[in-house]
């Protein structure tokens, strides 16, 4: 066999597995750890930016028949997040410079079902957030931003 590369385990690697199995969560480390850093008082930890969208959908409790405006270039897990909840799709045309959502074709898509924006940063071109959350708090609407890629 032929070995392409070999993992490096360390005393503390093996230490914190030791510490799980135990019944102590690192994640509690990581939380005080992010507190202490940026300065946020509360937050919800995730495994994944897709988890992090699904659980988004559910805290702004999307329900079926509820609209979500979408970027029309987006990956899966951005529409599968609502599209679990029975929410439906709405999608919105991209701006050719960016690729990220068109702001100015939003409100354009708007009607009394739109419960939310869903803003994708793709390529490490944030969107035009200002503007995106103008528009949800004229109309009352909750924005998600995935800023994987920002």
């Amino acid at each position: 066999m032929i070995k392409f590369n070999k993992p490096s385990i360390t005393e503390l690697e093996i230490n914190k597995v030791v510490d799980c199995l135990n019944g102590n969560s690192i994640l509690t480390e990581v939380y005080e750890h992010f507190k202490k850093r940026f300065h946020i008082d509360n937050m919800l930890l995730t495994t994944s930016g897709t988890t992090a969208l699904e659980m988004a959908s559910i805290l702004i409790d999307l329900e079926p028949g509820d609209e979500v405006i979408t970027p029309s270039f987006t990956f899966s897990s951005t529409v599968n997040a609502f599209l679990l909840r029975g929410a439906n799709p709405v999608f919105c045309d991209i701006r050719e410079d960016t690729f990220n959502i068109d702001e100015n074709l939003i409100e354009d898509l708007i009607t009394s079902k739109t419960k939310a924006i869903y803003a994708v940063d793709y390529a490490g071109f944030p969107c035009e957030m200002d503007k995106i959350n103008e528009i949800a708090n004229r109309h009352g609407l909750f924005v998600i931003e995935d800023a994987a890629q920002a």
